[in-house]
């Protein structure tokens, strides 16, 4: 993972819970109880008691070191993201996770004597009516009756099964969908070796398409804005989120880009926009893909819900960075404040 990602999760970590360094009002101090006088003892009145002067009572608080160092760093990766606008954030070679945000990376099982079992996927979230292709690699051991299931979490009922054939190294199998098919899944594939049943799984989700890309509308400026409009069929109204990778035509990554909009039902659309500055003086053709669209949950509980694409890609023609203003981008009050906090904490000793 870029460190530069490292260092975004590290600070919404910490902002999350930066109400722990705010001051706490000292206590207040509790007034002596006065002592009773003993019977043979004559209690001395002051005929005018003099005014006690109030006390002021300073308190100081410091950062340990080892914390004040990591506000330094927070401050300083804190400032540099305010530069640039969320919904529009550089991208690079380095940010795999970001560049194929539905990967999945196969994990292989240690059996006995040195052998090893994969489970390898495609991607790891499918849509409807996308079929799942399931296969199992093996090194060092020869298996028989290897099959393959299908069960939803929610409630360990089997979605589907089959038998999986191929050679020694290698066996495949395809389940087909049904269009009930939603939420997470676990796959589990089943092998005996050695006179030993065995049962390796792993985990994907499946989902019906809530939403639907379907096309690009016509790119335009607007500010320090690229504008990009994208068309949606939506099936079920709400607050969606859409995140998209925009490339340049030789498949040289610019940007990520990620808008949030409360949609209805039918044909919609959703504005992605690109800052001035991340696109690099790179005018286009570009090419806009690795599209994750999300509904997000409308009450607690509630589970994620995505979205797909007719096409995994759309090709954008190229655009006159002309008519795009230079201005700089300018962070709002509350992101000033969450600075200027950073910065007071990272300067106490």
């Amino acid at each position: 993972m870029n460190k530069k990602w490292l260092l975004v999760l590290s600070l919404s970590a910490l902002l999350a819970g930066l109400g722990l360094f705010w001051p706490q009002p000292a206590p207040p101090q509790q007034q002596p109880k006065p002592e009773l006088a003993r019977p043979d003892t004559v209690a001395k009145v002051p005929s005018q008691p003099a005014a006690a002067a109030p006390q002021q009572i300073t308190v100081t608080e410091k950062v340990p070191q080892p914390i004040s160092e990591s506000f330094k760093l927070l401050a300083s990766a804190y400032a540099a993201e305010l530069e640039l606008p969320g919904y529009s954030r550089p991208l690079s070679a380095d940010d795999e996770h970001l560049l194929n945000p539905n990967r999945y990376v196969p994990q292989s099982v240690p059996l006995q004597g040195g052998a090893s079992a994969t489970i390898v996927l495609p991607k790891y979230r499918f849509s409807y009516p996308e079929t799942v292709p399931v296969t199992l690699e093996i090194n060092g051991l020869q298996v028989f009756d290897v099959s393959v299931q299908l069960v939803q979490e929610s409630s360990a009922d089997s979605a589907a099964s089959a038998e999986m054939h191929g050679t020694p190294q290698r066996y495949s199998a395809t389940l087909e969908p049904e269009d009930n098919w939603n939420g997470a899944f676990e796959v589990q594939v089943s092998f005996s070796a050695n006179g030993r049943n065995q049962v390796l799984k792993t985990g994907i989700e499946y989902h019906n398409p809530v939403a639907t890309i379907t096309g690009v509308g016509e790119v335009r400026g607007l500010g320090s804005d690229m504008q990009i409009p994208l068309q949606l069929e939506v099936k079920q109204a709400g607050y969606y989120r859409l995140r998209a990778n925009l490339y340049t035509d030789k498949r040289q990554p610019l940007a990520l880009l990620t808008a949030t909009e409360k949609l209805g039902s039918g044909k919609q659309e959703i504005t992605l926009r690109a800052f001035k500055t991340v696109l690099r003086n790179n005018s286009g053709p570009y090419i806009l893909g690795s599209f994750v669209l999300e509904k997000r949950p409308a009450v607690p509980g509630e589970l994620t819900q995505y979205g797909g694409s007719e096409k995994a890609e759309y090709p954008l023609d190229s655009f006159s960075l002309n008519q795009l203003s230079d201005e700089p981008w300018q962070p709002d009050e509350q992101e000033l404040q969450r600075l200027q906090f950073l910065q007071q904490m990272a300067e106490q000793q």
